[in-house]
């Protein structure tokens, strides 16, 4: 427990403080500590300004994350493979008297000042589940009200705490935001706001929470922005290990695997110029392809006794169904090919049950469904993340590139047309079918064909959920300047686009900064 004051004056002396453990946080790297104690003085510095220097004054941090393999899968039971990156969210926060919150950003253009009262602003004490309350008429009015305001993140949490605690009156705080994870990027920038300020909220109220249910209410936050994503970015977040990569995985969840990230390589994350926002456009693509799984596997259970039993999509690999590559790609061509809202309605009428209906409220009509491409691309996404941990760890990097290739070719755009026959023909494993997701971009291709080029570059790939944002490459150590010039020359020039791509390391999950002294 420090005054800001003091805290700054630690953090402009040259000498480590014994405030914080940098290096539980940031390994032994001496340049990236300078920078983060630099940014974190920066944050302590403008917190003063606001406020007063004789405040208690804590921190919370939660990192950007990058997952390896295991895109679009971790709301359907797959694993994701993932390390948070030295790009994090920094929230300088004290607490008050009352039930009020005050939040602040360095970046007050982009991010405006807001003084918030949840308890006025919305009613949650008639709510006794966080489904009743996301789906309620107030909350979506309110969200067309504020779309897009980075508030809404803050109140997400709070609600969605403050439903689960419903005994408790919780305490507001004053803080001050910064960060260094583009927004829109594919890094979890919003899920590191929402997990640094759940973080900060439970401090100053004095709860504690195992990692795994915070990352269990942190996830389930985002349903108030109309976002029906998994848990995955929250768990990354929370539960990294500095230069570790963790093997996740969900219903339930757990920590499967960790392991070394191998100090042969390097992690290269690269910005192709346009954004892509939970809470804005891009949501209905989301939900859409989301809810693609959902009615493949019940087109599935319908047809297919062997599915009747399943409840995630990551259990229709051969190996848990115990049947052949050759025989569920059978099964999977024989589903409609683009179907539209009312050929899905009339064709599981009988047993809808309301499933369709509820479904369709998620997001814009697309026109057509292609079940069998998202199918395709989710179970075999499932069956790639489950063992790219151990050819991570026996370090093959030629497994580790076809892995990485064949899983953004199913997010790639103008790919050839999906060939089942030739699939059944010579029963294709499912790790070699790249399926259709559909949430890449052109630029996006682009940079992933630039660095694929590049000697030295083991992989590259789409980051995050898509539309926009960043790609990430698995690089040799050696390369990795040799990926920024390239990319810089024929990507960044090329298209008059700022140059934006840095090279970054794994370090360890969310933390109160004070906690690991």
């Amino acid at each position: 427990m420090f005054s800001a004051i003091k805290l700054q004056n630690e953090l402009n002396t040259e000498s480590s403080s014994n405030m914080i453990k940098w290096d539980v946080i940031y390994g032994n790297n001496l340049e990236l500590i300078r920078e983060r104690k630099s940014a974190l003085s920066q944050l302590v510095e403008n917190f003063i300004e606001i406020f007063s220097e004789d405040r208690i004054v804590y921190i919370s941090r939660a990192p950007g994350r990058v997952n390896l393999m295991g895109r679009h899968i971790d709301h359907q039971g797959g694993f994701i493979n993932t390390v948070a990156i030295n790009k994090e969210i920094l929230l300088a926060f004290s607490p008050r008297n009352d039930n009020k919150i005050q939040i602040h950003n360095l970046e007050s253009v982009q991010f405006p000042s807001h003084q918030l009262s949840p308890i006025s602003i919305l009613d949650v004490s008639s709510y006794s589940d966080w489904k009743s309350f996301t789906t309620s008429v107030q909350v979506k009015e309110f969200n067309k009200l504020n779309s897009g305001d980075w508030s809404l993140y803050i109140l997400a949490i709070y609600y969605r705490l403050q439903i689960h605690f419903n005994e408790i009156g919780f305490k507001g705080l004053d803080c001050v935001v910064s960060g260094n994870i583009p927004v829109g990027s594919g890094l979890s920038s919003s899920s590191a706001l929402g997990v640094a300020f759940a973080k900060a909220l439970l401090h100053v109220n004095k709860i504690s929470l195992t990692d795994k249910h915070l990352i269990e209410l942190t996830g389930e936050s985002e349903l108030f922005v109309g976002f029906h994503g998994g848990k995955g970015d929250q768990a990354a977040i929370i539960s990294a290990k500095n230069g570790m990569v963790n093997k996740i995985g969900f219903f339930p969840f757990h920590i499967d695997k960790t392991t070394h990230f191998p100090e042969e390589l390097k992690l290269v994350i690269a910005f192709s110029g346009s954004s892509s926002k939970k809470g804005e456009g891009a949501q209905s693509t989301y939900n859409q392809r989301v809810a693609s799984y959902a009615i493949g596997l019940k087109m599935l259970q319908h047809g297919w006794k062997l599915t009747k039993s399943v409840s995630h999509i990551r259990d229709l690999t051969p190996e848990r169904l115990h049947v052949s590559s050759a025989e569920l790609l059978t099964v999977i061509s024989n589903l409609p090919i683009g179907p539209t809202r009312k050929e899905l309605m009339d064709y599981l009428n009988e047993f809808d049950d309301g499933f369709l209906k509820k479904l369709f409220l998620t997001h814009d009509d697309p026109g057509q469904y292609d079940l069998i491409g998202t199918l395709l691309f989710g179970i075999s996404e499932c069956s790639r993340s489950e063992f790219f941990n151990e050819i991570l760890e026996s370090y093959d990097l030629e497994k580790i590139g076809k892995c990485i290739a064949v899983s953004h070719n199913g997010d790639r755009l103008n790919k050839s047309k999906i060939n089942l026959t030739n699939f059944i023909e010579y029963n294709v494993p499912m790790v070699d079918i790249p399926g259709n997701y559909d949430c890449s971009t052109e630029n996006i291709d682009q940079m992933v064909d630039i660095a694929n080029a590049i000697p030295g570059v083991i992989g590259a790939q789409l980051a995050g959920a898509g539309m926009g944002g960043n790609i990430v490459v698995l690089v040799k150590e050696n390369s990795a300047e040799d990926v920024l010039t390239e990319l810089n020359q024929k990507y960044y020039t090329r298209n008059n686009i700022p140059f934006d791509a840095h090279i970054c390391v794994p370090i360890s999950g969310a933390s109160i900064m004070g906690d690991l002294a």
